[in-house]
């Protein structure tokens, strides 16, 4: 199953990754400031869009001070494209 992503300065969240390293959906939620995620499922959480580049900076810095690892447990998405395209992720078969 997929979910939507920005590729305005986006973020993309290995579920797994929150139990891993003992991180609530609450202790996500309160980093990332929205009330929800942009899109979930059983696997993956994405947010986003950010205000540029500083704010997707910032973001990463506080999952990085709730113990998440950038790669690993998180990435970054930010990509220039047309606004009449959209992109999907999904967990790889062989995580």
């Amino acid at each position: 199953m997929y979910i939507n992503v920005t590729a305005e300065f986006g973020l993309i969240i290995r579920k797994h990754a929150l139990l891993e390293r003992n991180v609530s959906m609450e202790m996500l939620l309160a980093a990332m400031e929205p009330s929800n995620p942009l899109d979930c499922n059983d696997a993956l959480i994405s947010f986003g869009p950010s205000f540029g580049p500083e704010a997707l900076d910032e973001f990463s810095r506080r999952l990085m001070k709730l113990g998440l690892e950038y790669f690993d447990d998180f990435f970054e998405f930010a990509l220039p494209i047309p606004s009449w395209c959209q992109f999907q992720a999904g967990l790889s078969p062989s995580a």
